[in-house]
């Protein structure tokens, strides 16, 4: 059997051009990610992937990557510490919330100006990119000419 033949366009193969990476836009994903991690974790971005854990007597209330990891495969969340012996009268005891209750907590803490700021940074930034065009667009022909593959 014959191969069937057509008479329309035929495909032409596309190149593929590097992905830019775009700085404004990384940028405001980094501000709208630390302001989720500050609302539920009470952690900024750095402390949430970077930090140490956060348990001791300064209550404890900010959660980490780490303790989420350690919470998952069967550890503590961290968000319980001990409280020595000799500062209770001579009783060692447990402080500080469960996991589910120390998100609420920090929801009912945080939660406000995460809502806020979930809302104003994609605006702020939206007024941003209106009025920066003409630099933002001289200074991205230098970065392309330069064979950067950065967007500013």
């Amino acid at each position: 059997m014959a191969a069937r033949r057509t008479k329309g366009k035929r495909r032409t193969r596309s190149s593929r051009t590097a992905r830019n990476l775009n700085l404004a836009s990384l940028a405001e994903s980094a501000l709208l990610a630390n302001a989720i991690t500050q609302g539920f974790f009470n952690a900024s971005l750095n402390e949430f992937v970077m930090g140490k854990s956060s348990t001791g007597m300064s209550g404890a209330s900010s959660i980490t990557a780490r303790e989420l990891i350690s919470g998952i495969t069967g550890g503590s969340y961290g968000t319980t510490y001990s409280v020595p012996s000799n500062m209770l009268g001579g009783k060692a005891s447990m402080g500080g919330l469960g996991f589910g209750a120390q998100v609420q907590q920090n929801l009912k803490d945080n939660g406000i100006g995460m809502v806020v700021s979930l809302a104003l940074i994609p605006a702020g930034f939206k007024v941003f990119n209106k009025l920066s065009r003409k630099p933002r667009t001289m200074m991205n022909k230098a970065l392309g000419m330069s064979g950067l593959p950065v967007k500013v």
